[in-house]
C-alpha cells in the first residue's frame, strides 16, 4: 500500500495505492489466525450450491490489517482516491471470473437467505461481507413448508444484485452468491470501507474512481504505508487442491507467466511450458499430458499411467510431503488422499446429464502400510440430472480406493 502524494499532519493531499501481487487469500480464511479453514463444499467451487458455504474467518482481515497500518502511518484522511493496481498481469477472464492480482473474498458476494416463520412473508437475507458497494434486491418470498426452494440471483454492470424466488417454512439456510463484475472496484470499496473502520476517512466515492494510477514501476519505499505477507506457496497450494480452488489455480499459473517475463497468461511465455518441463523433469511421457490451463479445463487430458508415472516421482521430491498433505483427505485419517477431477455437461432434454470424465488421482496407504500412487479415470457416464452425477460419480470411484485400501 502506497501513499501518493503530499502530507499535511494526518491528512495526505493525494491517493492511497493497493497492488494487488496474486495472494489470492489476502489474509482470509483465517491465515492471519495461524489457522486455514475451507469448507466442502466451498463456495468457491460451488457458489451456485445452497449448500455451499464461506468459511467462518472474517474474509475481509487481509483489507482490515492494511487499513490498520494506514491508521498506525499517521493517515488520518485521504483526500483525493483509493486506487487498486492490478497491472501485475493482464485480466483473465475464466467461466468463474476474471483472475485478478487483487483478490477478496475470492471476488465473490455471498448471500445467505432464510425462510420467514409462515408463508407469504419476506425471507431474511444476510450478505457476506457486509458492504454498501452493491444495492441487493430481495425479492425472495416463503412459501408452505414441504415445498420446493427455487431461487435466482442476478448482477448487472451498475452491481444490482436482484434475489428472487421462493423458500420452504421448513428450509435450512439456502446459500449463493454472485460475483463482482468488475473485482478491482469491488476491492476498491471494500478497502475504503475497511479505512472506515480503522478511523481514516476517505473523500473519493465509493463507487467512483477519479483518481490515475502511477508509472508502473515508480513506487518507492519512503511511500509505503502498509503490507500485507502472502502466506507460503504450500499453503496457497493447499487452497487450490482441497477446495477445486478454479482461479487460484489460474492465478498461481499468472505467477509463473510474470516470473517467465509476461504479463499475458495465454502467450508463449506463460506459466504453462514451466507445468510442461516439470512433468518432464518426471520422465513421464508428455505425449500423453496436455495443460491448456491452470484448473485443468477441457480439453487438458492425460492417462492413468502417466498419472501414477508423475505422482510416483512427485513422493521422491522434498516438497512430497507439503504435495501429499494439500491433496483432499478422503477418511479424514490420511489414509487416502486424491484429488479429483470432473468433466461434466448439464442436462440436454431429453438426454441426460454427461460426465466425459470422472477421475481420482493421489495416494492411498494400504493396510499392510504401503504407499500406492493410484490414478482412476472413468469415462462417459451419465445421470438424470448435473447433481445427482455429482453425487454419485465420485463416491463410484472413491469407493473403489477405499477397496484397494481395504485390501492390503
Amino acid at each position: 500500500m502506497y501513499a501518493i502524494g503530499s502530507r499535511d499532519a494526518g491528512s495526505l493531499q493525494g491517493d492511497l495505492v493497493i497492488v494487488g501481487a496474486g495472494d489470492f487469500i489476502l489474509g482470509s480464511r483465517g491465515v492471519l489466525a495461524g489457522d486455514l479453514q475451507w469448507n466442502s463444499p466451498d463456495h468457491v467451487c460451488c457458489y451456485a450450491s445452497p449448500t455451499a458455504t464461506p468459511v467462518a474467518a472474517d474474509p475481509l482481515a487481509g483489507l482490515n490489517a492494511m487499513a490498520a497500518q494506514v491508521a498506525v502511518a499517521g493517515i488520518t484522511s485521504v483526500n483525493e482516491d483509493v486506487l487498486v493496481d492490478n497491472r501485475l498481469w493482464d485480466p483473465f477472464e475464466t467461466k468463474e471470473g476474471v483472475v485478478t492480482p487483487l483478490t477478496v473474498n475470492d471476488n465473490l458476494l455471498d448471500l445467505a437467505l432464510k425462510p420467514g416463520a409462515a408463508a407469504g412473508q419476506r425471507a431474511a437475507l444476510k450478505t457476506i461481507p457486509t458492504t454498501a458497494f452493491f444495492e441487493v434486491v430481495n425479492e425472495v418470498t416463503t412459501i408452505a413448508a414441504g415445498g420446493e426452494a427455487d431461487v435466482t440471483t442476478t448482477v448487472d454492470a451498475t452491481n444490482r444484485v436482484v434475489v428472487r424466488g421462493e423458500l420452504p417454512a421448513d428450509a435450512d439456510t439456502y446459500n449463493t452468491g454472485v460475483f463482482a463484475p468488475d473485482p478491482s472496484a469491488y476491492a476498491r470499496a471494500l478497502f475504503i470501507e475497511a479505512l472506515g473502520r480503522a478511523g481514516v476517512t476517505v473523500a473519493a466515492s465509493l463507487s467512483v474512481t477519479t483518481g490515475t494510477l502511477p508509472a508502473e514501476g515508480t513506487y518507492t519505499a519512503p511511500t509505503k504505508v502498509a503490507a500485507l505477507t502472502s502466506p507460503p506457496s504450500d499453503v496457497l497450494a493447499e487452497v487450490v487442491q482441497k477446495v477445486s480452488h478454479n482461479r487460484g489455480a489460474e492465478t498461481l499459473l499468472c505467477l509463473m507467466a510474470v516470473k517467465a517475463g509476461s504479463k499475458d497468461c495465454k502467450d508463449g511465455k506463460d506459466g504453462v511450458p514451466t507445468i510442461i518441463s516439470i512433468v518432464g523433469k518426471s520422465g513421464t511421457d508428455q505425449r500423453a499430458v496436455f495443460v491448456y490451463d491452470g484448473e485443468g479445463t477441457d480439453p487438458s487430458s492425460t492417462t492413468p499411467a502417466a498419472m501414477v508415472s508423475f505422482l510416483t516421482w512427485a513422493d521422491k521430491q522434498p516438497w512430497a510431503k507439503a504435495y501429499r498433505d494439500a491433496m483432499p483427505d478422503l477418511k479424514n485419517d490420511a489414509t487416502i488422499r486424491v484429488k479429483g477431477g470432473t468433466s461434466a455437461r448439464g442436462p440436454n432434454p431429453p438426454m441426460s446429464a454427461l460426465f466425459p470424465v470422472n477421475a481420482e488421482s493421489g495416494y492411498i496407504t494400504t493396510a499392510s502400510g504401503k504407499r500406492l500412487a493410484v490414478s482412476f479415470l472413468a469415462t462417459n457416464g451419465s445421470w438424470p440430472t448435473l447433481p445427482e452425477g455429482l453425487a454419485g460419480g465420485g463416491p463410484a470411484v472413491q469407493d473403489m480406493l477405499k477397496q484397494i485400501q481395504a485390501a492390503g
